[in-house]
């Protein structure tokens, strides 16, 4: 039997992935964007995903969950195709892989990953000191050894998402999986790539990809659910950022330089054959 699309939802703390669910609740919960992906009914539950899509719209950021975070699936459903897919999303914030980390198996993750084919990896737009920095290889360097009160909060966040991927890679294998770059609106002026910007600024990480994933079963995205940076507006006033929404052109995805306004595109790739 063809096993179901299943996609687990995946990032560390502050990787976007709220802000990302905020912006497709309030452009997608109506079935009237026209995009790829609509919702294959409404989650019982839509509590928490009203307050994100309620602060995406008053342009207020998600700097931290506005209520409890909690488990969820959600169905979709592409609309050319009848193709579904169920996204599951064990932790808003990020703290059940969090756990992983610190050698822990939350249930959750285990039952999801299990059934899971597909993967929504999310990245933070940041660089991480260098690598030799923070792991002490630099011949005039001694390595930093943790102490016994070390904390995975500690480690550098790249180095945290390298130490994720390999716990999926090692569970999941050569899984078909498609990584977004939050915030990309602040890194297209750079006029690169979103894997060009990866394999450049994280080169540890583009490898450990490149080495154990088909390039089939890879796409890099950029995102910017927000469509801005809140605290550099530049020209986009409140009164602008609002056309914008009305006019369904604010939040977006990228591959660089480019813009396409229907941001359910890397579910919509996970699901083609």
């Amino acid at each position: 039997m063809e096993q179901s699309n299943q996609c687990l939802f995946v990032g560390i703390q502050d990787t976007g992935k709220s802000s990302y669910l905020g912006a497709f609740w309030a452009i997608e919960s109506d079935g009237q964007s026209g995009h790829a992906l609509t919702f294959n009914g409404l989650p019982p539950n839509s509590e928490y995903l009203e307050s994100l899509g309620s602060l995406w719209l008053q342009q207020e950021p998600v700097n931290r969950s506005p209520m409890n975070s909690h488990e969820m699936e959600i169905c979709l459903k592409h609309r050319d195709t009848g193709s579904v897919i169920n996204l599951a999303i064990p932790d808003f914030k990020g703290e059940r892989f969090k756990l992983i980390l610190q050698n822990d198996r939350p249930s959750e993750i285990d039952k999801w990953l299990k059934k899971s084919n597909k993967i929504i990896f999310f990245l933070p737009p940041l660089r991480e000191r260098v690598f030799n920095e923070e792991y002490g290889e630099n011949e005039n360097q001694e390595a930093k050894m943790p102490d016994k009160d070390f904390s995975v909060d500690e480690i550098e966040p790249w180095i945290q998402i390298v130490e994720l991927l390999k716990f999926i890679y090692e569970e999941k294998g050569d899984i078909k999986i498609a990584f977004c770059v939050s915030k990309w609106d602040e890194l297209m002026p750079k006029g690169l790539k979103v894997e060009k910007w990866i394999e450049q600024e994280h080169l540890f990480f583009y490898t450990y990809i490149k080495y154990h994933y088909s390039n089939s079963n890879v796409k890099f995205y950029g995102v910017s659910a927000q469509g801005l940076n809140y605290e550099n507006r530049g020209d986009l006033t409140e009164a602008k950022v609002s056309e914008l929404t009305e006019k369904g052109k604010r939040a977006y995805i990228s591959s660089g330089t480019d813009k396409d306004y229907d941001i359910t595109k890397p579910l919509a790739w996970l699901l083609e054959d």
